[in-house]
């Protein structure tokens, strides 16, 4: 899966030395509680929609040693940059 740019996107979490290639792009939205939540949008390969359509489950990795609070969804937010009066 890939990390992608919606028109929800606000701004991108980079790697250091990394490329755009590496770029996660977030945006923030309210929970029902009114707490902030940070959204990130990520799109399957083709093979992994072929998996996701055979039955196989999406894992979910988190790097370190605690394990913040993390939810996954479906979206159908439209991928790519949000359209503004300048564009």
């Amino acid at each position: 899966m890939k990390p992608r740019r919606t028109v929800h996107s606000t701004r991108a979490l980079t790697l250091p030395g990394g490329t755009e290639d590496n770029d996660l792009w977030i945006y923030n939205m309210p929970d029902e509680q009114g707490n902030n939540v940070i959204c990130s949008v990520w799109e399957p390969t083709p093979q992994q929609r072929d998996a996701i359509a055979k039955g196989e489950n999406i894992r979910l990795l988190v790097w370190g040693r605690g394990h913040p609070p993390v939810a996954m969804d479906t979206t159908d937010e439209p991928l790519g940059k949000a359209v503004t009066q300048s564009d």
